[in-house]
């Protein structure tokens, strides 16, 4: 009786050893399932977000060439006008790049004093607007050689804007619910105030630019390696201004304007 009560426990004892070891590889296969369902989400996420991207970009520019066209056609209904002619790249013209990029940047630093979600959300305008167009030598009036007059007031509009918005809004703008909000507001006001004023005068063509979206804006914030890729013109553009600043600084003027608005040295944002 006892050898036999004895086996049985001996069995019980050996199928529960067997039964947790089951239960053991179970949770490691578990897990590692787990390692893996949480891999495939971050590559899901990352094909969405680049998608997402793309599809923003495509957007972006068929919608400015279609608006263009409609532009370019009603007014050749009205009178015989004749695109002008694309401007190729010269020495002079890279400077000219590299001078257009120092002002706004100098501009750009003092209205934003540390702001930087205002700075992105600028930027998201101003890259298409002015960015892409003396990279892609469409138009020399969009070239800034030397800091306007009247940049010491876009200036002080620009810093009275900041304050309003962070009046207005509670939390940052690279916030997407801020974001969708704010953005169209700092696009309205470079479009219709601060780029009339530093120009000299207003461009139609802001009218039917194309803001880059909150994803790809966070996108050239968070990864500069993908900007060679996703942003090529504006990273060009960039690149120059990198290699020659320091010979336009001077002849720009942004250097006299730094010293006398007591802001030192042309800091690289980007």
């Amino acid at each position: 009786m006892y050898d036999n009560l004895n086996t049985v426990t001996n069995r019980l004892r050996t199928s529960v050893t067997s039964l947790k070891k089951k239960v053991n590889r179970l949770k490691i296969g578990i897990d590692e399932l787990d390692l893996e369902l949480e891999s495939l989400d971050n590559k899901l996420e990352k094909v969405f977000s680049e998608s997402e991207i793309y599809k923003a970009k495509l957007e972006r520019e068929v919608g400015r060439e279609v608006r263009r066209l409609e532009r370019e056609l009603a007014t050749l209904r009205k009178q015989s006008a004749t695109l002008p002619p694309v401007q190729t790249q010269t020495p002079e013209g890279v400077l000219g790049i590299a001078s257009t990029i120092t002002v706004l940047e100098c501009v750009l630093r003092q209205i934003c004093n540390g702001a930087d979600d205002f700075r992105l959300v600028s930027y998201s305008f101003l890259f298409p607007a002015v960015i892409e167009r003396v990279i892609n030598g469409e138009d020399t009036a969009y070239l800034l050689e030397e800091v306007p007059s009247c940049a010491s007031l876009v200036i002080d509009r620009g810093r009275s804007y900041v304050d309003w918005i962070r009046g207005e809004c509670s939390t940052h703008l690279t916030n997407s619910d801020a974001w969708e909000i704010y953005a169209p507001k700092v696009t309205d006001w470079w479009r219709n105030d601060a780029l009339p004023l530093l120009y000299g005068c207003r461009d139609e063509q802001w009218d039917i630019d194309m803001p880059y979206t909150y994803i790809e804006m966070i996108n050239w914030r968070d990864n500069p390696a993908d900007r060679p890729v996703d942003f090529s013109p504006v990273f060009d553009a960039y690149e120059i201004y990198r290699t020659h600043k320091n010979e336009v600084y001077e002849v720009s003027g942004v250097k006299e304007f730094n010293l006398k608005t007591f802001s030192y040295g042309d800091v690289d944002e980007n």
